[in-house]
């Protein structure tokens, strides 16, 4: 269903897309006529237009161009890409006005047709209107087309163009050609001449600055090179002299803190020097190995003792003199390590501690001899080449300057060996297709016209439709209330006879139970026995008052009790009660009477409960009119009412106001299992009743279905309606509610006159 937007009735932006094209396209189904009309009369508009209009003939031809840079082997991509820049260019030319002057002259009279009727000095804009000049993209092929009211003329007049062109072209480039020779040959002698000049200073330069030529074209200076080398050596002197500082810094605080001064030991030299030192400090490298040693000998015998104790036992020579020895060597190596620790302590505090400082301090002193030495020859080389840069400096320049004006002299000889060889320049103009004489006219065409007449016909009737559709706001069948509204259709109720009779003798169900009428409150009472969830609560109400809702809820109660349920037929509009109005029963006495009544609800509703002469059906009226009726609907009283009717009925049919009237059918339908909706397609606009549909399924109620309404028996209606129990449905309406009527008093109840028979509690 449409999600209506309360302002103007339009389609909310939340609407589904999808949904409305559905719904557009049923609508254009079932409003095909206009549709084929639409469609069949723009066919006689095309029809008439291609019979009428005037033919137009196009002839077509195509030019090649080509850049071949004066050797037609040559065709390479940077030669292609410089044609496919002045293609525009050749486009614009092709339609200037010198060459369609050159093909108006050359044109024979007969073949000037095109040219009637304007003057003289129009001929050009006039043959230019009918010429097209287009390209391929990323292709040398100039397409020009020419269209004329006669196929011969069409075909001269393109070739003349394509003379006229191919002339211009020609002598373009001839003249163009010449001067810029001329212009080439003074700029190489001009040329030559700078060059010799450029290559003397040159010369004479080198030979006195002593610029050695090292190889490829780099030059340089025995001195330059020896400056950047001292330069690099002085760089490497001065990092040894940071480290050889940071060193000695690390060394001192380290003795002076009594720190652990090993891993400096290991810094001091190289691998054989390291060996002598620690040798001198009684700490050398053959220690460690017969320690380990040791420790492997002890590993062995420990696993050899392991063995031999399983193999002899614990008593065994052999395995008490393993343990011995095991015993000693672990002994030793205990031993071991306490006099090394010591010695370590010793030596730590008393030699290798002092002597690492002096090696750390031989070592700085080195470091920063060394760097200082580099510096000094550094800063003489330095300023010795530093006077060289002016030389050095005049000489790049003039470099440059020579290499520069000879690939520019290089460039002109090669541009006039081009100019030289090829006379046009290397651009080659070829006619690739002919102009030929058209066979069929290319306007207007036939499949063209056939197109755009269906697709105009299509554009008009489907923009007829939606207006129609959009001022037309009826439902025009039951189908379309079910796929525009999303709801099934329950039942259709077709009108009514009149009837004379009065109260429960003027339901129809009642008094002619066999009628085809009575038969569609049957199917009703049928879809909804069968639907999905529970049904025993029901809320029977319509989108606006006249809608025929008391009717069908009387005939649908009355069809219940019929089949056997016990039936209880509550008017709950309490502001225009049309139920208590139909079967006689306006008085003090009913549902309002049981919502401001103190005593238990049994008793309170049974005092208030009517029996209509229909054998399993009760009637509670409306009774008398309230100040609050919202209120009271909305109490716990009433819910307690549906809850103590649900506990002695089969069915409970509710009669509500209508939905867009007053809150009050919300109130209730909140409070039993689902609403039935009547709707009356020829009252009830589309619109309206989805805004009302809308407000129930926002609230969250249950809308079990439609019973459509008032449908009348004659197919060809004007709302063309023919389905049904085997007879056209139209629209109708058998028994509108009453309007709203003044009761005398309010506070009576039945008069002796009335149907209803009160119902006393057992």
């Amino acid at each position: 269903m449409d999600v209506i937007d309360d302002a103007n009735g339009e389609p909310a932006q939340s609407g589904s897309v999808v949904a409305d094209l559905v719904r557009f396209c049923r609508i254009v189904v079932a409003r095909k006529k206009i549709l084929i009309l639409s469609v069949l009369l723009a066919g006689l508009v095309g029809g008439a237009y291609y019979v009428l209009a005037k033919r137009s003939y196009e002839s077509r031809a195509e030019v090649l161009v080509l850049q071949t840079g004066g050797n037609v082997m040559d065709a390479s991509s940077s030669n292609q890409r410089s044609v496919l820049e002045q293609i525009p260019t050749y486009e614009k030319v092709l339609s200037s006005a010198a060459v369609l002057e050159g093909a108006i002259k050359s044109l024979p009279a007969r073949h000037r047709i095109d040219l009637a009727g304007s003057p003289k000095e129009r001929w050009i804009d006039t043959l230019r209107g009918r010429v097209g000049v287009s390209s391929a993209r990323q292709t040398n092929i100039i397409s020009l087309t020419f269209r004329s009211g006669d196929p011969q003329t069409a075909a001269v007049v393109v070739g003349a163009i394509l003379d006229s062109y191919l002339k211009f072209m020609d002598q373009t480039h001839r003249s163009s050609s010449r001067e810029v020779l001329e212009v080439l040959t003074r700029e190489k002698t001009d040329l030559e001449q700078r060059l010799q000049e450029k290559e003397g200073e040159l010369i004479q330069l080198k030979s006195s600055s002593g610029v050695l030529l090292t190889g490829g074209d780099r030059n340089t200076h025995v001195l330059i090179e020896r400056t950047v080398k001292l330069n690099d050596a002085l760089v490497e002197a001065q990092k040894k002299s940071l480290e050889a500082r940071a060193f000695l810094v690390a060394v001192e605080e380290a003795v002076r803190t009594g720190s652990d001064i090993q891993q400096f030991v290991l810094q001091t030299a190289d691998a054989v020097a390291k060996e002598v030192f620690l040798k001198e400090m009684g700490l050398g490298t053959q220690d460690g190995y017969t320690m380990a040693r040791f420790e492997q000998q002890l590993s062995d015998d420990r696993s050899e003792l392991a063995r031999r104790r399983l193999q002899y036992g614990a008593a065994h020579p052999l395995v008490v003199e393993l343990r011995d020895r095991i015993q000693g060597t672990e002994e030793w190596l205990v031993n071991r390590q306490l006099a090394v620790s010591e010695r370590m302590r010793q030596i730590r505090t008393q030699e290798l501690g002092p002597r690492l400082v002096e090696m750390a301090r031989q070592r700085f002193h080195q470091a920063t001899a060394h760097e200082a030495a580099l510096r000094q020859q550094f800063e003489q080389e330095n300023a010795i080449a530093l006077s060289m840069n002016a030389h050095v400096a005049a000489q790049e320049i003039l470099e440059l300057d020579l290499k520069r004006m000879r690939s520019f002299y290089d460039l002109v000889l090669e541009r006039m060996k081009d100019i030289d060889l090829g006379s046009d320049n290397g651009l080659r103009i070829r006619v690739v297709s002919e102009p030929r004489v058209p066979s069929s006219p290319v306007s207007p065409k036939l499949s063209y016209t056939i197109a755009l007449t269906l697709m105009a016909g299509m554009t008009l009737g489907l923009g007829a439709i939606y207006l129609v559709d959009t001022l037309d706001d009826r439902f025009r069948s039951p189908d379309e209330l079910q796929w525009q509204l999303g709801l099934p259709v329950l039942a259709m109720i077709r009108k009514m006879p009149e009837t004379t009779e009065t109260g429960i003798n003027a339901i129809q169900t009642y008094f002619r139970p066999d009628s085809l009428e009575s038969e569609a409150f049957r199917s009703l009472r049928s879809a909804i026995t069968f639907a999905d969830g529970d049904s025993q609560r029901l809320v029977i109400t319509s989108t606006e008052p006249g809608d025929g809702k008391t009717t069908t809820l009387a005939n649908l109660a009355v069809a219940f009790a019929q089949s056997g349920k016990k039936t209880l037929l509550i008017d709950a509009d309490l502001r225009r009660p049309g139920l208590s109005t139909l079967l006689e029963l306006r008085g003090a006495q009913g549902l309002s009477s049981i919502l401001r009544d103190d005593r238990p609800i049994f008793e309170s509703c049974l005092d208030n409960i009517f029996h209509v002469g229909v054998e399993g059906l009760d009637v509670i009226p409306s009774g008398a009119r309230p100040a609050n009726p919202s209120e009271l609907l909305a109490s716990e009283r009433f819910n307690d009412v549906i809850a103590w009717a649900e506990t002695v009925y089969d069915q409970i049919l509710i009669d509500a106001p209508p939905i867009l009237a007053v809150t009050d059918p919300a109130i209730i339908a909140r409070q039993v299992d689902g609403a039935v909706v009547v709707i009356r397609p020829d009252k009830n606009r589309r619109r309206v009743v989805t805004r009302a549909l809308q407000s129930f399924q926002s609230a969250g109620i249950r809308v079990l279905g439609m019973a459509v309404n008032h449908l009348s028996m004659d197919s060809s209606s004007e709302y063309g309606y023919g389905y049904g129990y085997g007879y056209g449905y139209g629209y109708g309406y058998g028994h509108d509610e009453a309007p709203e009527a003044e009761v005398e008093d309010d506070q009576q109840g039945p008069g002796p006159e009335s149907q209803g028979t009160l119902r006393q509690a057992a």
